[in-house]
């Protein structure tokens, strides 16, 4: 029988999982800033922030950089923008 190790914290809500999962698939359509994904889901950049770091640690979002711009996009093994 395999071990896990538990977890920190308490689950997350339903809330945020289908906040980040919204932020996810937007970054499907093309990579974007912190600031403009902010404005398109009408979050604010602090959530948006949070939501990213989340995505990021689970391997599903990656920091690129686009013309000295820092902008997001999805980690599927392609080049950044």
């Amino acid at each position: 029988m395999q071990q896990t190790t538990p977890r920190r914290g308490r689950p997350r809500p339903t809330e945020t999982i289908e906040r980040d999962n919204q932020i996810h698939t937007l970054l499907a359509g093309g990579a974007r800033s912190r600031g403009q994904i902010a404005q398109e889901t009408g979050l604010t950049t602090d959530l948006v922030h949070l939501a990213l770091r989340r995505l990021q640690r689970d391997g599903r979002v990656r920091q690129c950089l686009d013309a000295g711009v820092i902008v997001w996009s999805v980690a599927d093994d392609t080049p950044c923008p």
